[in-house]
């Protein structure tokens, strides 16, 4: 039934992506054929705007922003413009969270790096009926040394509960402002560490961001939306843990369709 979602309209879409793709190399960034299609667009009689901005929200907090691609006539259609080798079911969960953001009716997720044009169609089924959240607790019974369990256990809530609404696709500050406004639902308190100060031999240096939050004092939390968490941001994190004197550490990532949650433990100096 996705074809019969505004069937003009799509079509003639569809026509300019064609077009794009056979002027320009597939090579060049997603910006050209993002003010390519535009031009195309407009020459088409299809009204567009570039870059539209829409408020995230969870839980009815205002947490962030976001910007569409291409908004096309008054949301009737949005586009999602990538350059990739293929598309991945990380594109597709990320088109699906920016329909649960923007409201438009229908994504053209659009991959200008393939051959042939890969366009895949999702429509707005989020309308209809929007999924509800259900968390199985996570057992530690298997494993003995977890600090904390009952604490992690509702921490591991909250978080996935933040992935499960928002999706993937946004930036480190959303799923961090998100996170707070979960821990603030569930009553667990936290402290969120901005800046940081740095000394050298008492002398201070002046801040430096670090952007973590400290739950209930015993767990030092990281959330950020990375590709890889890799040896140097664990190497950090290890830091700062140290400096807050927390033995149990989580970096949670949302960056994938999954949420990689990674446990770190404080086992003394490197």
């Amino acid at each position: 039934m996705q074809s019969l979602l505004h069937p003009e309209l799509t079509y003639i879409v569809r026509g300019v992506l064609f077009d794009v793709r056979q002027q320009l190399t597939m090579t060049l960034p997603e910006s050209y054929f993002q003010e390519a299609v535009a031009i195309g667009l407009e020459e088409a009689g299809i009204p567009c705007q570039s870059e539209k901005e829409f408020e995230v929200r969870y839980r009815g907090v205002p947490v962030g922003r976001y910007r569409v691609d291409l908004w096309v006539d008054n949301g009737r259609l949005l586009l999602e413009l990538k350059v990739a080798p293929e598309l991945l079911p990380l594109h597709q969960a990320q088109a699906i969270s920016y329909l649960k953001v923007t409201d438009a009716d229908l994504a053209l997720l659009v991959n200008f790096g393939e051959m042939p044009l890969g366009i895949q169609t999702l429509p707005n089924l989020l309308r209809q009926k929007r999924p509800q959240f259900q968390w199985h607790p996570r057992s530690f019974a298997d494993d003995p040394e977890m600090l904390y369990p009952e604490l992690v256990g509702r921490l591991l809530s909250a978080l996935y509960r933040v992935h499960f609404e928002l999706g993937p696709g946004f930036l480190h500050q959303v799923y961090r402002r998100a996170t707070m406004v979960e821990l603030r639902k569930q009553e667990i308190s936290f402290r969120y560490l901005k800046t940081l100060p740095v000394y050298y031999h008492a002398h201070y240096l002046g801040d430096q961001p670090v952007r973590l939050i400290v739950v209930e004092d015993v767990i030092l939390l990281a959330t950020v939306a990375v590709k890889e968490v890799d040896d140097l941001m664990r190497y950090q994190f290890r830091a700062r843990m140290r400096e807050q004197q927390t033995k149990l550490g989580i970096i949670a990532n949302f960056h994938y369709e999954k949420l990689d949650v990674i446990f770190q433990k404080e086992l003394g100096e490197d």
